[in-house]
């Protein structure tokens, strides 16, 4: 058992299909039990089961039970699609959130994500709320000197503390205050949910911001993402993706944090979690997703299919 984690064991003992031959995920999901185990071309899911930061944003709780609900959607999808990766496929468990607060969480998050990516193996972090993305952007800048990080959200997400404690709405302010990446694009960002000051503290630090609107007149979000991390990775930059749900409008993916208005579409955001696979993206995140709020686990459902189409998104590129 790895120091400070919870396995997560239950892919062995999830429901099999009737026919034997009828494979599905879990039976593709290895319990990560050693770092030394890792290979390059592996990749390592990982759970932070907290909403800490979202309660302290005054948001509504809940996406601390969203760990359990994507893996549980995700083990029921077939492995068509990812029958020819050329690696393996591990779950290193969830951080032990219980009766902690998020500094303590965020410390054992950075540790054991640095750990994988030191071995040259790619991540997955299911969340939890977005503070789970500042963790993954100092493992992630730390381990590459020349990074991009895109941020999927209708916010900017660089909100100032509250009382000095961070929280969903801070960490690519924490980001860009603690190391800045090669390139930073913020991704769909929508004209009434991100304020005029975020905007310029973005821009000043060097950040890209695509709005929602300009990706709509456009058209094609998903090929407007795929020549974004393909001109990244052109330019020798390793790429890690933040997915925050709350970008899919809310007819799709109704569980989440915030819910929105507008937004893309559930084919939209699958086929960009696609194109991180297919483009080579070494991290990506799902966040936000609420399973309290969700109708017919819809937007749990959609966070596991993103996984297996990332992953086969990894299947056809390697």
């Amino acid at each position: 058992m790895i120091e400070k984690i919870i396995p997560y064991d239950e892919w062995s003992t999830m429901k099999a299909p009737i026919e034997p031959e009828d494979k599905r995920f879990a039976s593709k999901i290895k319990v990560l039990e050693s770092f030394e185990t890792l290979k390059e071309h592996d990749i390592v899911l990982m759970g932070i089961p907290q909403d800490i930061g979202i309660v302290r944003n005054g948001g509504r709780p809940g996406a601390s039970t969203a760990p359990f609900k994507i893996r549980e959607y995700l083990g029921k999808l077939s492995v068509f699609g990812v029958q020819h990766f050329p690696g393996s496929i591990y779950d290193v468990g969830n951080i032990d959130c219980e009766g902690r607060d998020l500094e303590d969480i965020r410390n054992d998050h950075y540790e054991i994500l640095h750990r994988i990516l030191k071995k040259g193996s790619r991540a997955i972090i299911l969340g939890g709320g977005h503070d789970i993305a500042f963790p993954n952007c100092k493992a992630f800048l730390d381990m590459n000197e020349k990074a991009s990080i895109i941020n999927i959200d209708p916010h900017l997400d660089v909100r100032v503390k509250i009382d000095g404690l961070s929280h969903s709405g801070t960490p690519f302010r924490e980001m860009l205050e603690y190391a800045k990446p090669s390139e930073f694009v913020e991704f769909g960002t929508q004209k009434f949910a991100a304020s005029l000051h975020h905007r310029d503290f973005v821009e000043l630090h060097g950040g890209r911001i695509i709005p929602y609107e300009h990706i709509r007149a456009i058209g094609n979000p998903g090929q407007q993402l795929r020549e974004m991390i393909r001109s990244m990775h052109d330019a020798g930059l390793s790429s890690y993706v933040s997915f925050d749900m709350d970008s899919v409008c809310s007819a799709f993916a109704p569980g989440v944090s915030a819910p929105a208005s507008i937004g893309f579409t559930s084919d939209e955001i699958i086929e960009m979690a696609y194109w991180a696979g297919a483009e080579g993206c070494r991290m990506i995140d799902i966040v936000e997703v609420n399973p309290t709020y969700d109708i017919d686990d819809r937007t749990s459902r959609l966070a596991g299919l993103m996984i297996a189409t990332y992953i086969s998104g990894l299947a056809d590129l390697l």
